[in-house]
């Protein structure tokens, strides 16, 4: 009976298994950029834009047909005047283009102390060029 007793006791004393939850948690902290940090951020998002536009415009060209993208590419600007997807298209990959090359050429200027991804400062010509091609095409179609 004393042992019987005694194991009851230790039962009843050890803690279930069966009932225990295990919790686990996470704690974030959130750490402050730098201001080149953020500059690099900025410039990696705008260059991501601009690389998701211009896969969309090489997807977009390379579908028109079975041939080779070159002859696609071919086709697409002489149909330019025709037909207004490959307008709408084309004309969303030079605002994108205009409107990153702008801002990246504002990244440099006004954050000389912090290096960019690669060194890829976009030169104003290059900023007036791709204005310069939008208004062209804005004004043509």
């Amino acid at each position: 009976m004393k042992k019987l007793l005694l194991v009851l006791f230790f039962v009843s004393c050890s803690p279930s298994l069966g009932n225990q939850v295990l919790e686990t948690t996470t704690s974030t902290a959130l750490v402050e950029l730098t201001l080149c940090e953020k500059v690099e951020k900025e410039y990696t998002s705008l260059s991501n834009e601009l690389f998701v536009t211009s896969f969309e415009l090489n997807d977009y060209i390379n579908n028109l047909s079975d041939a080779l993208v070159e002859d696609d590419r071919v086709v697409f600007f002489e149909d330019m005047g025709d037909n207004f997807d490959h307008q709408n298209i084309y004309k969303n990959y030079l605002e994108t283009r205009a409107y990153v090359y702008e801002e990246i050429n504002r990244l440099y200027k006004t954050n000389k102390e912090c290096p960019i991804a690669g060194d890829q400062e976009i030169a104003d010509e290059k900023v007036l060029e791709a204005k310069k091609e939008l208004s062209e095409f804005l004004n043509n179609y």
